[in-house]
């Protein structure tokens, strides 16, 4: 069974103004979820936050700016490949579990 990948931006910090510019992205929050194609879906996600450097020559505005040009910076600068892995090695321990916590009721 293959496993699909998603983006979710959370929130986007912006500086006010900045070379006289409004609303420049600065920190991307964000949550990369994968998820089995069982009838019943195993779902694992990593969240984290990214840091944007303000780049005059290909700056867009605020009111331009879309979903794909932010996942785009993201996919530039983090190890996309890695993330998948460690997320299907989640959804796979959520499938056949290797630990247990036990709960004892013991005074």
């Amino acid at each position: 069974m293959a496993n699909t990948y998603s983006w979710k931006i959370n929130q986007l910090n912006t500086k006010i103004k900045h070379d006289k510019k409004s609303n420049v992205v600065y920190n991307i929050h964000w949550s990369y979820i994968a998820k089995d194609d069982s009838e019943t879906p195993y779902i694992a996600s990593s969240y984290g936050t990214y840091g944007v450097e303000y780049d005059k020559s290909n700056f867009i505005t605020f009111s331009k700016l879309t979903k794909e040009d932010v996942v785009g910076w993201l996919e530039k600068g983090i190890d996309i490949d890695s993330m998948k892995e460690n997320l299907d090695n989640q959804i796979e321990l959520q499938k056949n579990p290797v630990e247990n916590n036990i709960n004892p009721n013991w005074d």
